[in-house]
């Protein structure tokens, strides 16, 4: 992987995402132990007008084949004695370039080490839910009916029918707390909602916890697993140098930690 980046150091363009793109690594970098770098990434193929905010007047005007690269600060731990790693990438906004590397940097990998396959993914909900669940403290389960059942609606007046709208029933345990086996085995792909608990007949179609970690309260939806967040939001934690950009010590220090709640996450011994 060191050497595949290290022949990415001048800009190329990808066509696919009609961007260029080039990286420059930071630090010493050695066989062993992390390599990290800006991924310089920009955009090409629409002539624009670049303006100067403060007086209004077009300064540039850019054409089609110019490209206005933002960076993009990485941090990749390849251990040594592990088939996975770590792959930690800046999002700034909705800008990012995880689509981008995992193509450019991926398809080198498979050109000049044909024999083996990259696999570039997400932070699962397994990864992530397990973890919470086996450290943290299950507070609470919350299931939602978005429909009034009859009987429920009764109790207010009128017809026993059901109506449209939203029932929620939460749960509070007295001690001891949750037990976690269920929720665990659910996050693994083991057990569905409905081996874990008994909703009878009303047919619940939102699940919903809240399970302490780290004194963090953390609500999970266990019935849409795919919205539990793989990205960190460290905006007020970096120091924003004279250009307006988080400094790379700053964002450096951020993802060092990211990187090692990652691999404790995952079970990756760095």
């Amino acid at each position: 992987m060191l050497k595949i980046m290290g022949k990415l150091a001048r800009y190329s363009k990808v066509p696919l995402y009609q961007k260029v793109f080039r990286i420059s690594l930071v630090g010493p970098s050695s066989r062993v132990g992390p390599i990290k770098g800006i991924i310089h990434s920009g955009d090409y193929g629409i002539e624009t007008d670049i303006i100067d905010s403060d007086s209004g007047v077009v300064s540039y005007k850019k054409k089609k084949t110019e490209s206005l690269p933002d960076p993009f600060y990485f941090h990749m731990e390849l251990p040594p004695d592990e088939k996975r790693g770590i792959l930690c990438l800046q999002q700034s906004g909705l800008s990012g370039v995880k689509a981008l590397f995992e193509t450019v940097v991926g398809g080198q990998f498979q050109k000049f080490f044909s024999e083996y396959k990259l696999h570039i993914r997400n932070l699962t909900m397994a990864d992530a839910l397990a973890n919470y669940i086996k450290n943290g403290i299950v507070e609470e389960i919350g299931v939602e009916k978005h429909e009034i059942p009859a009987d429920i609606a009764d109790r207010f007046g009128g017809s026993h029918k059901t109506y449209k709208g939203k029932f929620t029933y939460s749960i509070k345990p007295d001690q001891p707390f949750f037990k976690r086996g269920g929720l665990i085995a659910f996050s693994k792909g083991e057990k569905t909602l409905d081996d874990i608990f008994d909703f009878d007949e009303h047919g619940f179609d939102v699940v919903k916890t809240k399970i302490r970690v780290r004194g963090e309260l953390k609500t999970v939806n266990l019935t849409q697993p795919e919205t539990i967040s793989t990205s960190f939001d460290i905006t007020d934690d970096v120091t924003i140098g004279v250009d307006g950009r988080p400094t790379l010590k700053s964002i450096a220090r951020e993802f060092q930690k990211i990187v090692e709640e990652t691999a404790e996450r995952g079970g990756i011994a760095l």
